[in-house]
């Protein structure tokens, strides 16, 4: 199924911009307050809506911190620059340090107004709670002018980090609200802080999580039609969505896509399927536990026994395209580095570059994954038991998955890289070892030429420029088969038939700030 019949079935209104921030069509600014309540259902409870001190946080978190904590900047859901939120302005001091202007008209929860201070504590919490992660291992820290200006220091250059600081990650808090909340040990649990559109009401322990609208919000354009938004939770994608079509709840999020695809023909629900700014890569193990695809010449027989075009019917339920390049089509970066012919099934060319290496005779591999994996890799299995590789699918819980991952405890393995934007964690899994505490993908085989093509990729201030660049990266990986692209990942919500207002935050997750009736 072709893009234009995407945009025109699947998503039920929802354009598609340049970035992996969305708007829908429908999405005229609300001006009405109501005293309703949207109930929202999500996959699973959280166990933390902020300060995690392993730094580690679900997409449920982001999904319901956004709505409480505003950061200083965000980014237009229509063009994908960031622009101004709790910081009125901003320069560049240097390639490493940015300079923020404070507004001088936000209330924080406790009643007291926003100082440079407060950006100095939240700095401090992220880069000692997430050392280790993309919240704080690119800052260094903090410094303040004034009460309203205050320069952040970056440890790297990356033009595109000011894009990272709009995640939800970075929600801008006081040590004193912090304090009253019962410190950072509690305040997870008991969200009392921040200046967002929403407010910290109640966490009924694995049943619901309430908030209420903030009438005191500093932004006058903004209105927030539901007075009350209350998160539900259950892992069973069938049962959130029968809730939406009982009436009981308003939203089911995060579903599979091929589940969701069956109600695109439902007249009783909206459906709603989109990209979110990645693409699904099947990764070749080089490294120092590799066998066979140490090899190029297996690499490159996988490659032509994969069946990308029935890859991406079952990736995306039909409503993606075979992806031509690493970067998504959403991105300022994408580059078409492969043609259709060059990915097209050849059994042949693959049997006799197996036969090259040495492996007429059949060889045993296995694929690492998650259980929401099997149905890619299922095909994938098939495509490759015809040029004799017997696949075994490993398929452990999420933890296991993680450590054998970082080990290279695998074969191949399908991991995603959401970069709409060249942050600086962006190809990690193809970069030496220096910051991998995070990174899927296990020890890293690169080259000098490779590690430092990305890095002056990342680096570069002029976007045309930095796309080339990323072209010549491509062709790079290309010619040494050091992956697959597959498809774009795909996010998938159900939503009440009246609903309006669908929009999303960074890396695809659900705004529910905008809804209304």
């Amino acid at each position: 199924m072709k893009k234009s019949k995407i945009i025109s079935l699947a998503l039920a209104g929802l354009m598609l911009f340049s970035q992996a921030a969305y708007a829908s069509e429908d999405n005229a600014v609300n001006t009405e307050m109501t005293d309703e309540t949207l109930v929202v259902c999500l996959a699973s409870e959280p166990s933390t809506l902020w300060g995690a001190p392993d730094g580690k946080v679900e997409n449920e978190c982001q999904i319901i911190n956004s709505a409480l904590m505003d950061r200083l900047v965000n980014t237009d859901k229509e063009t994908g620059d960031v622009i101004p939120m709790l910081a009125s302005s901003w320069e560049w001091v240097d390639d490493t340090h940015c300079r923020f202007t404070l507004r001088d008209d936000v209330i924080m929860s406790d009643g007291t107004p926003l100082v440079a201070d407060d950006v100095l504590y939240s700095v401090e919490v992220w880069t000692t709670y997430s050392g280790n992660n993309d919240t704080g291992i690119y800052i260094v820290g903090a410094e303040k002018e004034d009460d309203h200006t205050v320069t952040i220091e970056f440890n790297t250059v990356a033009p595109d980090l000011l894009a990272m600081l709009t995640w939800s990650n970075f929600g801008i808090a006081s040590e004193d609200e912090v304090n009253a909340a019962g410190g950072l040990e509690n305040v997870g649990r008991n969200p009392l802080v921040g200046s967002g559109k929403y407010r910290f009401v109640e966490w009924d322990n694995g049943q619901s999580i309430t908030i209420e609208r903030n009438d005191n919000y500093w932004d006058e354009n903004w209105k927030g039609y539901f007075k009350t938004i209350k998160f539900t939770f259950t892992n069973d994608g069938s049962s959130r969505v029968m809730g939406v079509e009982s009436g009981d709840v308003d939203i089911a999020n995060d579903l599979p896509v091929a589940q969701a695809a069956t109600f695109a023909g439902n007249d009783s629900v909206q459906t709603i399927i989109y990209p979110f700014g990645q693409i699904m890569h099947l990764w070749y193990n080089m490294g120092e536990k590799a066998g066979a695809t140490k090899d190029i010449r297996v690499r490159q027989a996988i490659e032509k026994a994969l069946d990308l075009d029935a890859l991406t019917m079952v990736g995306t339920a039909g409503y993606g395209e075979v992806a031509l390049g690493y970067f998504p089509t959403s991105s300022r970066y994408y580059n078409a580095v492969y043609t259709p012919d060059e990915l097209a099934v050849d059994i042949e060319g693959a049997k006799e570059l197996m036969e090259e290496a040495g492996y007429g005779d059949g060889l045993d591999m296995t694929i690492l994954g998650t259980q929401d994996s099997v149905l890619l890799y299922t095909v994938i299995q098939e495509n490759l038991r015809q040029i004799g590789i017997n696949l075994t699918i490993e398929t452990p819980d999420i933890p296991t998955f993680v450590a054998a991952a970082n080990a290279g405890d695998y074969d191949l393995i399908q991991v995603g890289d959401y970069c709409t934007y060249r942050f600086p964690s962006v190809m990690m899994s193809l970069r030496w070892a220096n910051i991998n505490t995070f990174t899927i993908g296990g020890t890293k085989y690169t080259t000098e030429e490779l590690e430092n093509s990305i890095y002056a990729a990342i680096e570069e201030p002029d976007e045309e420029k930095a796309k080339e660049m990323w072209k010549g990266v491509e062709e790079y990986i290309k010619e040494n088969t050091m992956l697959t692209n597959i498809c774009p990942e795909m996010h998938a919500v159900i939503t009440a038939k009246d609903l309006k207002g669908f929009s999303t935050i960074e890396r695809g997750y659900l705004d529910v700030t905008n809804f209304y009736r």
